[in-house]
């Protein structure tokens, strides 16, 4: 486990340089195939592993064991930087054009939803996972709801401004938006 934290946090700084770095500089127009459908796919699945960890270690926390302490807390940490990468993308994308046609950003909506739902529904499920040592981690998983709720105010203002590709079927593009086909 420790191993594949230090793993995480490399993966997520790395992430974190491209979108600060190289998304501003990215044709919006070919976001899609050169970064978004390259990158989210692997960004949700390192999400989705350290929800996974998070909730399979968690029933071994408690305030004498500090590494576990200490790698939950990295966990949980480098989750709220995930969400902030992705913040930055929803953020580059609005800030680029008037509208933006759904097709040119298709795996950054059904992205950054299954992250912000995961992250929901782990804060959620938070009284239980932790149960009598959540005060342990409670300021970590406050963060972690904040920039989640943060994350989906600004894909929601984002899908205000998403219009469909002329050319297709608009029910398609929904439905694989949706479903991240």
């Amino acid at each position: 486990m420790y191993q594949q934290s230090d793993s995480w946090n490399e993966h997520i700084q790395i992430l974190k340089i491209i979108v600060e770095m190289f998304l501003p500089h990215m044709n919006h127009l070919t976001l899609e195939q050169t970064f978004f459908s390259q990158v989210l796919p692997k960004t949700v699945k390192l999400f989705d592993d350290m929800v996974y960890e998070l909730s399979s270690q968690a029933r071994e926390l408690s305030s004498q064991n500090l590494e576990i302490q200490t790698t939950l807390r990295n966990i949980l940490q480098t989750m709220v930087q995930v969400l902030g990468a992705l913040t930055g993308c929803v953020q580059h994308v609005s800030a680029t054009q008037e509208s933006v046609i759904l097709r040119n950003i298709q795996s950054l909506p059904s992205s950054v939803l299954h992250v912000i739902r995961s992250t929901f529904v782990h804060c959620k499920n938070s009284e239980s996972v932790y149960s009598g040592r959540l005060h342990l981690v409670s300021d970590l998983l406050q963060a972690l709801f904040k920039e989640a709720y943060s994350l989906q105010k600004q894909l929601m203002e984002l899908l205000d401004v998403v219009c469909m590709d002329p050319g297709a079927d608009e029910n398609d593009d929904v439905l694989n938006m949706v479903f991240g086909e």
